[in-house]
């Protein structure tokens, strides 16, 4: 029941209206008998200070980011991890002295979920589409995880080289250049927003010749549950899955973080049934 002691904690995102990320808090608050309510809220870029000042003093206890806020709210935090900082995204909020401090669970759910597939990248050059807030926590992941080294594909080769280029280990093209990696038998990862509902129909590649090269893939991308990036990997005899998964386990680490406690794998599979019952079923 809500009641006065109820801590509130939210979503700040543009668009928010795909978001599972409140059915996720607040099943993992029911199931933990925390005393507390997620809702999300559609913010504008350039509005993320002014939100923040607001919530701060009404002592809201923390928010998840996603974009087009994961970067561009860094400039607004009170304190920030060592490991958030390292990554150039903040995906979650914690109420703070004097603000928010900002932390990073993006790259603990990416690893959860690819070792829960049995996805083994060590040693592999791997591919990734994107550049974008969510690519960041990404390819630190794909590093931790013993990848050899990452072919980053994106719209923009100069911001993906202004980002990413410092670390030679990062071979970044264009995307129409994917020809120009050789080979197959590839793991890669989609961190673009290109086939998010409802726009389901679009990949950021549609050449078929490149998905001949993927044997695995992770869509960071949740709704729909099989995005056309997926379906062309399976078309082409690989494995894909979504990023359902990924989305509960930073959840996880953030609901650790806003109410300092641990949770239950117990309460993490029953969320982890539920979430993907109301995916599949399509409401």
């Amino acid at each position: 029941m809500i009641d006065a002691g109820t801590e509130v904690c939210a979503l700040l995102g543009d668009p928010v209206e795909h978001t599972l990320s409140p059915f996720i808090h607040n099943s993992l608050a029911e199931y933990e008998k925390v005393n507390s309510v997620y809702t999300a809220f559609r913010v504008n870029r350039g509005d993320t200070g002014t939100v923040l000042k607001g919530a701060y003093a009404m002592g809201i206890r923390g928010f998840n980011v996603t974009v087009p806020h994961k970067e561009d709210v860094i400039a607004y935090l009170s304190d920030i991890d060592r490991n958030a900082s390292e990554i150039g995204a903040v995906n979650t909020l914690c109420l703070s002295g004097g603000g928010y401090k900002g932390y990073n669970t993006d790259a603990a759910g990416f690893i959860r979920e690819l070792r829960e597939c049995g996805f083994d990248i060590r040693g592999e050059e791997v591919i990734m589409i994107g550049a974008g807030g969510a690519a960041n926590a990404v390819l630190n992941a794909l590093y931790s995880l013993g990848a050899g080294g990452v072919y980053i594909l994106n719209r923009s080769v100069k911001k993906a080289e202004e980002k990413f280029g410092s670390d030679k280990r990062n071979k970044i093209l264009s995307l129409s250049d994917h020809g120009k990696i050789e080979g197959e038998g590839y793991f890669c990862v989609q961190c673009t927003s290109v086939g998010l509902y409802p726009d389901n129909e679009r990949a950021p590649i549609e050449d078929e010749s490149f998905f001949k090269k993927i044997n695995r893939a992770v869509d960071i991308i949740y709704n729909p549950s099989e995005t056309a990036f997926m379906k062309r990997v399976k078309r082409n005899g690989g494995r894909a899955v979504n990023g359902l998964d990924m989305l509960l386990f930073q959840a996880v680490e953030s609901f650790k973080l806003f109410h300092a406690k641990d949770v239950s794998e117990e309460s993490i599979d029953l969320v982890r049934k539920k979430l993907k019952e109301r995916v599949y079923k399509g409401s």
